[in-house]
């Protein structure tokens, strides 16, 4: 290098000179070179990301719900996989509500019969029904009543148990000519589903079935049905008189051991385990349903089944519009349209290639993944349009090449996009620290993508820079290159610099004036004291249900099934491994009376332990409670026990070595489980302590035997552990990432005081931001994290381009030196955020939730990081300034290219 650092400097000063004179001489020579030599370095460029594009072929988009929304460290995800394990088996619901002002009418009955026929005739196009995909249980036969119940001479009703009186083959025999039919929670099963009889119905007939018969005529599905019916209204005795809404519930057979969620899972990571056959049955279930609900049906119909719709958002064309706008100018050589587009094409090379590299290295990519091109494409030309800046800037000098030029371009504008850059990497860097998977996939693709940006803007984009360069200096048409404008003048309007003579006006007359300088700081007071109150106020709350658009049906479900059951808790269920059960008992019981005695968090409890004790008092006369069973016993009465009327309904709860056998004493048992629902809570003050006490429950226990395994399991637990971390992880983050940013910025602004006063910036656009958005009704979940990760980045970029361009004008006072600043750069950050706000405005469109909260938040990014950066920092500059750089050359010497 031609200079060197002067006599007589601080220490900090001379690291300060090295850093800034380091960074411009690579920048120049990075220009220069790509200048000289643009085919090549748009060829180098290609081939990285041809060869890139090689990294697709590992590319695997994560639909696991487990793997995208919980921690793999979590006990919920080891207890997920572990009861996965040892169920294997299961099902999944799809639910139908209907809706009417009166849904307990015979005419509403038997419209929902004629859908509900409809269903159940499905067969799809590889020739897969209903009774091939759903779970199915066995029936009880009527005609048992007569062995189970009957009354004495006194008028009392003793009780015959068969699976005690008679022998066990005979009773098993029995048993195996009762039919299998599929498991489902309908209304309907309490007529049979016999057209016939309800004809027959009146009003009070139905309203009588309900009050008398309210368990299901099903073995192993004792249920109220009153749990089905919505908008109830009762009489003053406490009868049920009418209802605006039923549930009817599907059960889909589910083998979770071959079910690969690759296939079977869905673009937002929200569907439930299911098999192929299933989903193909689901999509024929979906699409008549669909049918019927437009039809001119008297019952409003809604439906779910876990499989929702992708929105695709296509608003490149915007962009590309403006970005002709700000870089073009009004003549027919100088409009700039090839370049515009290759500096779009830049941000989609960079995409292409950060996936390649991620997918290369096995990083999944997730549902909240689809909004990083619209990131990029802000940054992007926020880049390009700083480049361009400092390129009108520069002072036309006759004796330098232009390769020479786009040298100097570059060094003036290096510097700055670097800064940008690497804090915004440095952000996403410490966001993928976070243990939440899909945020850290997300930041580690955002990484690599602003990185890849930056390469690009800096080599494929200059390059393409050069090319239009010389096309302007040979008057060819920006749209037509063959055709040459001879003798070419340049009109006076298309030369005219509007943006600065605008930014001039506005500081020099308005904003650097005494009031205008009172005003500001008044502004950012007052913001600040209402953000802080919000932030305050700032909850968080996750739910990956907000995931699905809202014009699906699943949404529209979810809304009503929520207007109608508002206050339905969550099923949930104590789960015990492989212990001595003979011996552990007690510790059991001890468990379901702890649950029994938190009335407040825990409701319907449907535990085995008390009807086996009684089955096994009343038919064997013994107490397990008072005295030890045997192993041979406690094996024979359980199985007993689980083929009786009463106990039937417990087989659900039971996993053993071998598979359960009417008449043969059970073998050990693997796994069993106790079910009760967790009540209906507002927020996570309240359901978070209940999820925690459920737990303890189960946790506490004094098992000595087996494998000790208790917990509470709930699938509402997914989403209230992710709630438990969020609030913690977005603080531990973003403290990260802004003690990194700074740092970053401190070393390649090199100058304290304009590091402290970004850093104030920073600060202050944070702070907005978290309590203007939770005035706009946003919460702090996976979203809104990885979009205060994002909004560090970029508000660090406004101020660091006002502050480094402060620091090189090297003439005039503090004022004078801010004015210069936003004149010379003011227009480029405008357009950037303006860019930037372009690409989040066409989210806006989407009735996605990630896209919305994404608007949301960038745009609260745009507003008070311009205000901070463009207009707050260059008052406080103009009062409080530091001296700018040491002296030195605006441009190297022509021979200090390497």
């Amino acid at each position: 290098m031609s200079e060197k650092i002067p006599k007589n400097v601080k220490c900090y000063d001379k690291c300060s000179y090295s850093i800034v004179t380091f960074t411009e001489y690579f920048f120049f020579n990075l220009g220069f070179k790509v200048a000289s030599r643009p085919w090549t370095t748009i060829c180098i460029c290609w081939l990285i990301v041809i060869l890139s594009a090689f990294g697709f072929f590992r590319f695997h988009q994560e639909k696991n719900p487990l793997k995208l929304w919980v921690p793999s460290q979590s006990t919920f995800y080891h207890d997920t996989n572990w009861l996965m394990s040892k169920f294997q088996n299961g099902f999944r619901l799809e639910s139908v509500l209907f809706e009417a002002p009166d849904i307990l009418t015979p005419d509403a009955l038997k419209e929902i019969l004629k859908i509900d026929r409809r269903i159940k005739s499905i067969v799809t196009s590889e020739g897969v029904g209903w009774e091939d995909i759903c779970f199915k249980i066995p029936e009880v036969d009527s005609s048992l009543d007569f062995l189970y119940k009957s009354k004495s001479k006194n008028g009392t009703v003793e009780i015959f148990d068969p699976s005690v009186i008679l022998s066990p083959s005979a009773y098993c025999k029995m048993l195996e000519s009762f039919d299998s039919i599929c498991f489902e929670r309908n209304l309907l099963q309490l007529w049979n589903f016999d057209e016939s009889k309800l004809n027959k119905l009146t009003k009070q007939d139905i309203l009588d079935k309900i009050d008398k018969f309210k368990i299901d005529p099903i073995l192993g599905n004792l249920k109220n049905y009153e749990d089905l019916l919505g908008g109830i209204v009762r009489n003053e005795t406490g009868h049920i008189v009418t209802a605006t809404s039923l549930h009817t519930l599907y059960m889909v057979y589910v083998n979770f051991s071959s079910v690969d969620m690759d296939q079977a899972g869905n673009m937002a990571g929200t569907a439930d385990w299911a098999s192929l056959d299933a989903l193909e049955w689901e999509n024929d279930f979906n699409a008549l349903l669909e049918n019927i609900s437009k039809s001119d049906s008297e019952l409003g119909i809604y439906y779910s089944a876990a499989r929702n719709m992708d929105i695709l958002v296509i608003g490149v064309g915007i962009m590309v519009f403006y970005v002709q706008f700000v870089i073009s100018k009004l003549n027919c050589v100088e409009a700039r349209i090839t370049l515009g587009c290759m500096g779009l094409l830049s941000v989609g090379m960079a995409f292409i290639v950060g996936c390649g590299f991620c997918s290369m290295v096995g990083i999944s990519y997730g549902p909240v993944h689809t909004s990083l091109p619209f990131l990029l494409m802000g940054l992007g030309v926020d880049d390009m349009f700083v480049i361009l800046a400092c390129w009108e800037e520069l002072v036309s000098e006759s004796k330098l090449s232009l390769e020479q030029r786009v040298g100097y371009m570059l060094k003036h504008a290096g510097v700055s996009i670097t800064v940008t850059t690497v804090t915004d990497v440095m952000a996403f860097l410490i966001g993928s620290s976070t243990i939440l998977p899909s945020l850290q996939s997300y930041c580690l693709f955002a990484a690599a993508g602003v990185m890849m940006t930056f390469v690009f803007v800096v080599t494929f984009f200059i390059a393409c820079f050069t090319l239009d360069q010389k096309r302007i200096y040979a008057n060819r048409n920006g749209a037509l290159f063959c055709y040459v404008h001879q003798d070419h003048v340049k009109n006076e309007c298309s030369q005219r610099k509007i943006s600065n003579d605008v930014f001039e006006f506005l500081y020099s007359r308005i904003i650097f004036t005494l009031p205008g300088k009172i005003i500001v700081i008044l502004i950012t007071v007052v913001c600040l004291g209402f953000s802080i109150d919000s932030t305050i106020k700032l909850e968080q709350r996750f739910d990956p249900q907000w995931f699905i658009p809202q014009s699906s049906h699943l949404h529209t479900y979810l809304t009503k099934r929520t207007e109608h059951y508002p206050t339905a808790g969550y099923e949930a269920g104590v789960y015990l491994g492989s212990l001595n059960y003979t011996n552990e008992i007690q510790n059991i019981r001890n468990i379901v009376q702890s649950l029994e005695n938190s009335p407040e968090i825990i409701e319907n409890i449907h535990s085995w332990l008390d009807p086996f004790r009684e089955y096994v008092q009343l038919n064997f006369k013994k107490d397990m409670f008072k005295e030890t069973l045997s192993t041979n016993e406690f094996n024979l009465f359980l199985s007993k026990f689980l083929f009786s009327p009463k106990g039937a309904r417990f087989q659900a709860n039971f996993r053993f070595t071998d598979e359960l056998q009417c008449g043969i004493p059970t073998t050990n048992i693997t796994m069993s489980s106790i079910n009760f629902q967790l009540r209906h809570f507002d927020g996570p003050k309240e359901y978070l302590p209940a999820m925690h006490k459920a737990i303890d429950i189960a946790k506490n226990n004094n098992f000595t035997s087996g494998d000790k395994f208790a917990t509470v399991w709930s699938k509402i637990f997914a989403t209230w552990v992710t709630d438990e971390l969020i609030d913690v992880e977005v603080l531990r983050n973003l403290q990260l990432a802004l003690l990194c940013v700074m740092i970053c910025t401190v070393i390649l602004v090199a100058n304290l005081q304009i590091c402290f006063w970004i850093f104030i910036c920073v600060l202050l656009t944070m702070v907005n931001v978290c309590g203007f958005m939770q005035r706009w009704g946003v919460t702090l979940d996976m979203v809104s994290c990885i979009g205060l990760e994002l909004a560090i980045g970029l508000c660090v970029d406004y101020a660091t381009h006002i502050g480094h361009t402060f620091l090189t004008i090297q003439e005039g006072s503090l004022q004078e030196r801010s004015l210069k600043t936003v004149v010379s750069i003011g227009a480029a950050v405008l357009y950037g955020a303006f860019s930037t706000f372009i690409g989040v405005s066409m989210l806006s469109f989407s009735q996605a939730y990630t896209f919305q909260v994404f608007f949301k938040i960038f745009a609260l990014v745009v507003l008070f990081g311009m205000f901070h950066g463009v207009v707050l920092l260059p008052v406080i500059l103009s009062f409080v300034g530091p001296k700018p750089y040491f002296t030195h050359k605006l441009v190297l010497q022509t021979n200090d290219v390497i």
